[in-house]
């Protein structure tokens, strides 16, 4: 009989064992993955957590790129966590000792809201990026004006035809900070086109795979609603759209705005394939978020917003 209570005992050491590597590796990682500073760097200072979601989107690429460039140059060493506020080193982070956390928020707020107060308690300094979180307390963000995202949007949209057009807005989970602000986006496009539509922006919306793009503009072109403008709100669903439209051979009946800038992009405008693209900087998004934080930590105080621009780049007519 005294085997069995000896049994349990065993069992839940073991499992205590277990969570508890769990829990330190997790806080030992918060400080692996960290940008060295080479010789010439200024000596690092402080230690920044950067949460990204692990997406296959350029965008955060560009932003974990511009980052990293401004911890190397302003003195400080920066740790990298890919799964974002959904990490297990997210919630552990108010235990880890880093000295501030630059986030990229989740897409449920009351969680962010409570994770981000949780940090505020532990005295951790914050700076999120590319799309805020509705609060009564104004967390410090770097990023983009989605409603001037919107607003040249529609400004490009206006300049294809004097005619109404039937739009489809096309958000994408590969580009969430864009998606959350959904609202403002449209608020723009609907400033700049006023009665410009013929009917209500259409919604769709593709995942990570990255074949989405290509199957609902098949099943758009083909089944409707009967659109003559297609925006896309990632670069690689304006890159898979623009392939399906020539496949189909309707390059100038169906018109396409774009978002982001490369090489291929660059052609696509230049050939008049695609009517125009907005083009954000996610490389300045990572550095300011940065320089933001850095600013904080060593003089107290910081910008409450940094809007890092947007622009449009129109296509060969």
């Amino acid at each position: 009989m005294q085997r069995y209570p000896r049994l349990l005992t065993l069992l839940f050491g073991l499992l205590f064992s277990i969570a508890l590597y769990f829990s330190v590796s997790t806080i030992v990682s918060l400080s692996g993955t960290v940008s060295r500073a080479g010789s010439s760097a200024a000596p690092q200072e402080y230690h920044l957590a950067l949460f990204i979601p692990d997406s296959p989107s350029r965008f955060f690429e560009e932003v974990l790129n511009g980052a990293s460039r401004a911890a190397r140059s302003l003195g400080a060493a920066l740790s990298v966590h890919r799964g974002g506020t959904e990490s297990r080193s997210y919630r552990l982070a108010q235990y880890s000792g880093i000295d501030g956390a630059i986030i990229y928020p989740g897409s449920n707020l009351d969680e962010m809201r409570a994770s981000l107060d949780r940090l505020k308690r532990a005295e951790i300094p914050l700076v999120l990026i590319e799309h805020g979180v509705t609060d009564d307390l104004p967390w410090p963000l770097v990023g983009t004006n989605t409603f001037d995202v919107g607003r040249k949007i529609g400004e490009l949209a206006q300049d294809l035809t004097d005619e109404p057009l039937r739009m489809a807005l096309v958000y994408s989970e590969k580009s969430p900070g864009i998606e959350s602000e959904k609202d403002l986006v449209e608020l723009g496009i609907n400033t700049s086109l006023a009665d410009h539509l013929i009917l209500p922006i259409i919604r769709k919306r593709t995942g990570l795979n990255p074949l989405d793009a290509e199957h609902l503009v098949y099943n758009l072109l083909h089944k409707g609603p009967e659109v003559d403008l297609l925006v896309f709100t990632d670069t690689n669903d304006t890159l898979a759209a623009v392939q399906v439209v020539i496949d189909l051979n309707l390059v100038g009946s169906v018109q396409i705005i774009g978002m982001g800038m490369n090489k291929a992009i660059s052609d696509y405008l230049d050939r008049g394939i695609l009517a125009g693209v907005i083009v954000v900087n996610p490389y300045r998004i990572g550095f300011d978020a940065v320089r933001v934080l850095l600013s904080h930590l060593r003089e107290g105080y910081s910008a409450g917003y940094v809007d890092t621009g947007v622009e449009m780049i129109r296509g060969t007519p």
